[in-house]
């Protein structure tokens, strides 16, 4: 077969790649974090999911020595604010990820202090007086929050403590 007759069959090979390529980087993120959503409940909502076990799969590679608060959010009505107790003598996180599975923002107990106040902004949105403010890269997104279950004698109280973090959007 001449180069002339393979030419036209090597570009379009070559352009079929680069789509399906480019495809599978924009929408492979976006559909994994759909996909842990449709897991955990409703946005712009705080879930508090049993404590995990083997059979836990709404976070990936779910901790049984965490406890976990999640709320997916959807910014397009306005910010969301979120609001926690910061437990103390035990490890606490809340990280926040975009629709694309980026941690765009991160705190621990030791940053946070004793509450937890945090406005998330969508994109190009404007700053809330009386709350830290983070601006979401995307509308859509999750905020993880993780506390230690240093001690199962804990648990009672660490989860009383947990189940008082909310996320609400303002109006």
């Amino acid at each position: 077969m001449s180069l002339r007759r393979l030419l036209p069959w090597l570009v379009a090979t070559l352009a079929i790649a680069m789509v399906v390529h480019y495809a599978t980087l924009v929408m492979i993120p976006r559909l994994a974090m759909a996909r842990v959503a449709s897991f955990v409940g409703a946005a712009n909502e705080m879930h508090y999911g049993k404590r995990p076990d083997a059979s836990t799969h709404a976070v990936v590679r779910p901790s049984p020595d965490l406890i976990y608060a999640i709320c997916p959010y959807d910014l397009s009505t306005g910010p969301l604010l979120v609001t926690a107790p910061v437990p103390q003598g035990t490890y606490w996180s809340v990280a926040i990820y975009d629709s694309d599975t980026n941690n765009f923002f991160a705190r621990n107990d030791r940053q946070a202090g004793s509450l937890l106040r945090l406005t998330i902004m969508p994109p190009g949105g404007s700053s809330i007086t009386g709350a830290n403010a983070v601006t979401s890269p995307t509308p859509q997104g999750m905020v993880i929050m993780r506390t230690l279950v240093n001690s199962d004698a804990h648990l009672p109280a660490l989860d009383a403590m947990r189940r008082q973090a909310r996320c609400e959007i303002v109006r």
